[in-house]
């Protein structure tokens, strides 16, 4: 699977809302999220029937916000959707996914935050190259007037805010002129935002990785220079990423970022603080079990007002992922308590070496209350694959196609269901 440049960059360096005003900050009791995030590529070519389903799922949980990724290219000049502006086209294979996804919302109660543009070299130009920066956020103006004009409309309700989409992060723009730079080149788009409509919200959502950069307070610095220097404010999101699913973050080191940038936000009066919540496990690109779920959202509930997430249309939504996500968040919610009842261990386990060096592992099925997720190998005490099953149950083999042929080996399987809970590991076996 070929890893996106933004997490390449990373591993370097509540419910039911119904406005924005009224969202409340997350009682001790409550762990729920109120939106997600949805990219262009995964709905490109979803039909009525797709979006609703997934606003159905969405509701079934609280949740009421949508955050629609970029909806332009700007180094490519093409936009997801059709488009009048000089010098763009837009891209082929789409129809249009705005609209779709702002027509269902409109039906259904659903609030979307449209995300701007972005461009890829904003990795290696944005923190260094202020003129071609600030061309950027010009391009992100002119997309925003044709989304107002084209949009707001004909969905009042539904077209809720803005995404800005580009991610700053706490290794760049801590010099006094990259920070200078940065919140000129915010303040580009926000006054322009502001301008066209101030009942519509801008959100932004960096990050950090605590390994490289600036600590917690000198991030919470860089922000506080940010707000003070913008005209973010009133209804305005500052939504941090957790970082926890890319790495950049480790649950041990939560509760530090989150109270130093709630400081930040607490100095710009109206600032909306929430987390971006991520669901998935960069260590091999599965979803992440909902007990660490739990624990994201536990740790950061003193610090934000609500929760949204990276992704749960990608990674949770029976859509796009195994239905027991679904289910075992929903048991969570009636129950207010995570399932805790492991799977049975797999039954017929058996290890071959086949005639190209690899080895074949099977097994048949472990059975779970709410449903199995998947299983953990491990050869030699290690594990290799996590084998998680999608909307399509995996078949139950897995061929380790990089065993050592001169040495001994054992493999042990596991089972592990959705939230996390792990059967007895059976093994070691050799071939």
């Amino acid at each position: 699977m070929a890893i996106p440049l933004k997490l390449l960059v990373i591993l370097w360096l509540v419910s039911g809302v119904s406005s924005l005003a009224g969202a409340p900050r997350m009682p001790q009791s409550t762990m729920y999220m109120s939106g997600t995030f949805i990219q262009e590529y995964l709905v490109k070519d979803w039909e009525d029937y797709k979006w609703q389903s997934e606003y159905r799922y969405m509701k079934e949980l609280g949740m009421t916000y949508l955050i629609f990724g970029s909806t332009a290219d700007s180094k490519a000049h093409q936009t997801w959707y059709p488009t009048k502006l000089r010098g763009y086209r837009q891209a082929k294979g789409y129809k249009d996914p705005v609209d779709s996804c702002l027509r269902n919302a409109e039906k259904m109660g659903i609030k979307v935050f449209l995300g701007l543009n972005f461009n890829a070299d904003w990795w290696a130009k944005a923190a260094n190259d202020p003129t071609w920066l600030y061309a950027q956020m010009d391009e992100g103006n002119r997309i925003a007037d044709e989304l107002y004009a084209r949009y707001k409309a004909k969905y009042p309700k539904a077209f809720h805010g803005w995404y800005w989409v580009w991610e700053v992060d706490n290794l760049n723009y801590n010099q006094p002129a990259q920070k200078q730079t940065l919140a000129k080149a915010l303040e580009i788009n926000v006054s322009h935002l502001h301008r066209m409509n101030r009942d519509m919200p801008v959100m932004l959502c960096p990050f950090m990785n605590y390994r490289v950069g600036v600590n917690a307070n000198g991030y919470r610095d860089l922000w506080k220079y940010v707000f003070a220097n913008t005209s973010l404010g009133k209804g305005d999101i500052f939504c941090p990423q957790d970082c926890v699913g890319a790495g950049g973050l480790t649950l041990d080191k939560l509760a530090e970022w989150f109270a130093a940038l709630k400081q930040a936000v607490d100095s710009k009066p109206g600032l909306r603080f929430w987390v971006d919540t991520e669901t998935f496990d960069q260590t091999d690109w599965t979803s992440g079990t909902m007990d660490r779920l739990v624990q994201q959202l536990r740790l950061v509930r003193p610090y934000v007002d609500t929760a949204i997430t990276f992704a749960w249309s990608h990674y949770y939504s029976p859509n796009n992922a195994a239905a027991g996500w679904q289910k075992t968040w929903k048991d969570y919610m009636a129950n207010r308590k995570l399932d805790a009842q492991p799977p049975t261990e797999p039954v017929n386990f058996k290890i071959l070496r086949q005639g190209d060096g690899s080895v074949r592992v099977s097994w048949l099925p472990s059975s779970d209350n709410i449903g199995v997720c998947g299983y953990d190998i491990y050869r030699n005490g290690t594990r290799i694959t996590r084998h998680q099953s999608g909307r399509e149950t995996k078949p139950t083999v897995y061929v380790d196609t990089s065993a050592p042929v001169s040495e001994p080996v054992s493999y042990e399987i596991q089972a592990y269901d959705f939230a996390g809970n792990k059967s007895a590991r059976l093994g070691p076996i050799q071939p």
